[in-house]
């Protein structure tokens, strides 16, 4: 995936809700979930910058788009942890200070992944 900004709050809420909708969202629908102290247009801003930087798809349903997430919540957070990685000098001192950061569980899970990657 090419490189991307990190998403402002506005942005961020935006994502959050489209992640938990069930299918595309309209702009209104956004607006009302997301944002509804704030002007519309606010909003749908925001989701055609979103759509511009490739994190939406969007069609046409009547006179106007729905949006969708191009990756889901995980496939999100997991690009987003790979960037970082990325950018890092030492990306081994990067993952130990990961790791030295998660819980139990996080880390037991962790493992699993691990685990089942290697079979």
């Amino acid at each position: 995936m090419s490189k991307k900004r990190p998403l402002g709050a506005l942005e961020d809420s935006v994502m959050e809700f489209l992640w938990t909708s069930d299918g595309a969202a309209s702009p209104a629908q956004t607006h009302e979930a997301v944002a509804p102290e704030l002007a519309y247009t606010t909003v749908m801003t925001v989701l055609t910058r979103l759509w511009d930087k490739g994190r939406l798809t969007r069609h046409r349903v009547g006179r106007t788009y729905v949006y969708s997430p191009v990756l889901s919540e995980a496939e999100h957070h997991a690009d987003s942890m790979q960037h970082s990685l990325g950018e890092a000098g030492d990306r081994t001192a990067v993952l130990n200070s990961f790791v030295e950061t998660l819980s139990k569980e996080d880390a037991a899970a962790l493992r699993k992944i691990l685990h089942r990657k290697r079979k």
